[in-house]
């Protein structure tokens, strides 16, 4: 199940950065992308085999992790334009796996604007998207505030500190990603801001329809700005894709996103836990 979330999660966030770039074509209606045929959730990461022999690059590929050995995916190289800022890695919770389990983590990152390569995986394969494909206006919704960065915000100043927690700990905290985005107030605000479109509610398109549902969410901490939650829902077998949170610090904007995962029933009840611990690290390092 994890495996076909982390597929339909990389069509979805590609569909969003090369089609907004010109590189591609996006869905009928504009949107988050169109998943595989058949799946679960949909995570930035999917495992997907490629030919034999293919080394890994900036493009549109996923690979096997052959057995015992390195992850081919930690070999694409990162987008961005110089060296980020490392405070934006230290802000990031820190990835808790260990063992075979952290064999298939890759490093958190930084990507400094503008993205030179809109096909690459390096920032998908750190995020978690939803299959739900809609007008391009709920794209922040569906696919994540970090591919919208990237695909409306491509320009020097903007930075994103990205990770993922991509297989279920032992100590039972679900999979999730974090993006924390820094950049001018007026970017920030642009993506933080908008209000939920009526067309985003309820999504009809084929193949995965569904809508944005807000949820409630209490003040994360002390100096947070603003803070939204939302569920990206669903019409067919999984009530919800996605669990996501989104807060307006000072000089920072973050999200956590938590796709639908078959160890856990109900990921989206640590929800607020994570986005709260998570808030309290990248405002303390970031102060």
């Amino acid at each position: 199940m994890e495996a076909m979330t982390r597929a339909l999660t990389l069509l979805a966030v590609l569909s969003v950065l090369t089609g907004l770039a010109g590189c591609a074509t996006r869905a009928p209606g504009g949107g988050a992308g169109s998943p595989a045929a058949g799946g679960t959730s949909a995570p930035a990461h999917a495992r997907a085999a490629s030919a034999a022999g293919v080394t890994p690059s900036a493009s549109a590929t996923a690979f096997v992790m052959p057995a015992g050995g390195p992850n081919p995916e930690a070999a694409i190289p990162n987008p961005g334009t110089g060296a980020g800022d490392p405070l934006l890695v230290r802000a990031l919770l820190p990835q808790v796996s260990s063992g075979r389990e952290a064999a298939f983590l890759l490093p958190p990152a930084v990507v400094a604007l503008p993205d030179r390569d809109p096909r690459s995986l390096f920032i998908g394969l750190r995020q978690y998207a939803s299959p739900v494909v809609g007008p391009q206006a709920c794209d922040r919704w569906t696919a994540g505030l970090s591919a919208l960065a990237v695909s409306a915000f491509n320009r020097p100043g903007v930075q994103l500190g990205i990770t993922e927690q991509s297989v279920p700990t032992q100590t039972g905290l679900p999979m999730f990603s974090e993006a924390i985005i820094t950049g001018p107030p007026s970017v920030l605000d642009a993506l933080a801001g908008p209000p939920l479109p009526a067309a985003c509610r309820a999504i009809t398109t084929p193949q995965y329809p569904g809508g944005v549902k807000p949820t409630t969410v209490p003040a994360p901490g002390p100096g947070a700005l603003s803070a939204r939650a939302f569920e990206v829902t669903s019409t067919g077998k999984f009530p919800v894709w996605t669990w996501a949170e989104v807060i307006r610090g000072r000089g920072f904007l973050m999200e956590i996103r938590m796709p639908n995962q078959s160890a856990n029933p109900d990921p989206g009840a640590a929800l607020t836990t994570i986005a709260a611990n998570a808030y309290a690290r990248a405002a303390t390092v970031l102060a």
